[in-house]
């Protein structure tokens, strides 16, 4: 799936249910990821069925709505021309905001960001329990992007996740798969190996300080002797 890395609301997933004719009907999940209240927006939506090459696509406008920023919101929607559709995808082409600016695709970065599956049972357990309940997958880092534990595409420009604000360093390195999973006696043993490295490097910034003010002192020293030995020439 191509998404647009700028696009202000994104699509965090969806339920679909299927009547006795096999027509689908969709609860989509959205964000709005930017500061600012939505108004409406325009996009597609693309259904398919899995092992086949059919799809139908959609074209969804909604006005009169305000959705302030960082807030979910709900879209319900239906289809009958393809039985028992099991996946769709969501592209939007415009967002507009309340103050009347209006955001359209192709403004930002475009990635492909494939296929995510999310974690179930008692290993999304474990992830939680270190990451926090809205947690659904291991961290990644790929060419264009890197993924949050929370699910969020980001640029790899970007420090933070543009949706839940954890530090990408912190994700990467601390609720990755084998940090998540690593044994008591593995976690004791990389607290230990922080606490050295954090009080070496304590001990080179005292060690700096240290030097900063010697030569200082040796420095203002200099020009007392300085002025001293000017000072017994003059007389």
């Amino acid at each position: 799936m191509i998404i647009d890395l700028s696009c202000p609301v994104e699509l965090r997933g969806y339920e679909l249910l299927h009547d006795d004719s096999g027509a689908a009907r969709a609860y989509i999940d959205l964000f709005n990821v930017s500061d600012d209240t939505v108004s409406g927006y325009t996009a597609t939506v693309r259904w398919t069925r899995d092992g086949t090459d059919e799809s139908v696509n959609d074209y969804v406008s909604v006005d009169k709505i305000a959705i302030p920023g960082g807030g979910e919101f709900r879209l319900m929607l239906s289809t009958a021309p393809l039985r028992f559709a099991d996946r769709l995808e969501m592209y939007f082409s415009s967002v507009s905001f309340q103050d009347g600016s209006v955001w359209k695709s192709g403004e930002g970065e475009l990635v492909d960001v494939g296929e995510s599956v999310p974690l179930q049972g008692e290993e999304l357990d474990r992830l939680r329990r270190a990451a926090g309940e809205d947690a659904v997958m291991y961290p990644e880092t790929q060419d264009d992007f890197w993924r949050c534990v929370c699910g969020r595409i980001n640029p790899l420009s970007q420090d933070e996740c543009i949706r839940c604000r954890r530090e990408r360093a912190y994700v990467l390195g601390e609720l990755n798969r084998k940090a998540v999973n690593m044994g008591t006696t593995q976690r004791k043993a990389r607290a230990q190996r922080k606490k050295r490295a954090h009080t070496s490097s304590e001990k080179s910034r005292e060690a700096e300080k240290r030097a900063e003010l010697y030569t200082a002192l040796m420095l203002i020293a200099c020009v007392a002797f300085a002025l001293i030995s000017l000072f017994v020439i003059l007389l």
